[in-house]
C-alpha cells in the first residue's frame, strides 16, 4: 500500500508527530491529517521541490557551520524555511514554519506558538531553546535573501 504523499506549501505552519507514526499538519485554514511520519513528508517535500533531506541539510550545514537540529530551506523561491523542535531521528521531533509564525512566549518551562492565524501549539521546549531555532532559521533566511540578491546584481 502506498502512502498519501503531502507536499510542504506556503500555508504548512507545523507538523506534528502521532504516537501511530502518522502527522498531523497545520495549516493556515485547515488541520490535515496525514498517513505519513513527519520525516516522511519532510523527505518527500524535499524531493518534490528538487532536493533531498540530506542535501538541504548539507546545504545549512554550509551556511551555517552548527551540526545539531539544523533549520532547511524545504523551498527556496518561497523561502519555506522549517526547523526541528528536537533532533531529527526523535519521534517527538516537530517542524516548524519559520515564516507563518506570528509570536511565540513561554509557559513556565513551556513555549506557546502563535501563527498567522491565530492558532497556537504548546511545546514542550524551553523558551531558550525554541528562540535558538528562530534565530537559526532568521539567520539561514538572511543568507538565502542575501545570496539571492548577489545573484540578481
Amino acid at each position: 500500500m502506498v502512502k498519501e504523499s503531502y507536499e510542504i506549501n506556503s500555508s504548512t505552519c507545523a507538523l506534528i508527530p502521532n504516537s501511530n507514526f502518522t502527522s498531523t499538519i497545520i495549516e493556515k485554514h485547515t488541520k490535515v491529517n496525514s498517513p505519513s511520519t513527519v520525516y516522511e513528508i519532510i523527505n518527500y517535500s524535499c524531493a518534490y521541490y528538487g532536493s533531498s533531506f540530506k542535501g538541504r541539510l548539507n546545504g545549512s550545514k554550509c551556511a551555517l557551520g552548527s551540526k545539531y537540529k539544523l533549520p532547511i530551506i524545504v523551498e527556496e523561491s518561497r523561502e519555506m524555511i522549517f526547523f526541528p523542535t528536537s533532533s531529527y531521528d526523535s519521534n517527538d521531533c516537530i517542524w516548524i514554519s519559520l515564516n507563518n509564525i506570528a509570536n511565540y512566549t513561554r509557559k513556565e518551562n513551556h513555549v506557546i506558538v502563535v501563527f498567522d492565524n491565530n492558532q497556537s501549539i504548546e511545546l514542550k521546549m524551553s523558551y531558550e531553546s525554541f528562540e535558538n531555532q528562530v534565530l537559526r532559521a532568521t539567520k539561514l533566511l538572511l543568507i538565502l535573501k542575501s545570496r539571492k540578491k548577489d545573484i540578481n546584481v
